[in-house]
């Protein structure tokens, strides 16, 4: 029995180290940074729990079993709500002073403007 529950803790604890390992992998990205560091935290402790499990200690597996099914539902339920559009996409968010986005011939109108504005000026 003993080497059976030894097996499965660390089966348990690879795991959950690739776990970490691929948050941390996908944090690296700046279009997956926020997902990938809440990924990475969600799997910490599962390596308590898998820890508890090699250990033979029914508390430590308790707690960390509890916390990462805590992480777990923060993940899924609230993992949405921080994103913010990526870098690349902010342009595309740019508003007028009417509050309104500005749509393709308003922003090739003042792209136009302000040419027209920059060459006035270096020609006084």
């Amino acid at each position: 029995m003993g080497f059976v529950l030894t097996a499965i803790g660390f089966l348990l604890l690879i795991v959950c180290l690739a776990g970490v390992g691929l948050g941390l992998y996908m944090a690296a990205d700046s279009k997956t940074r926020e997902g990938g560091w809440l990924f990475a935290v969600w799997w910490v402790p599962g390596v308590a729990a898998a820890s508890g499990v090699l250990m033979r200690d029914v508390v430590t597996f308790t707690v960390g079993a509890l916390c990462f099914l805590v992480a777990g539902a923060v993940f899924v339920l609230g993992g949405d709500r921080s994103r913010k559009p990526p870098a690349g996409r902010q342009s595309d968010l740019t508003v007028g002073p009417d509050r309104t986005r500005l749509q393709g011939s308003d922003s090739e109108r003042t792209t136009k403007e302000n040419k027209a504005q920059r060459s006035g000026r270096a020609a006084s």
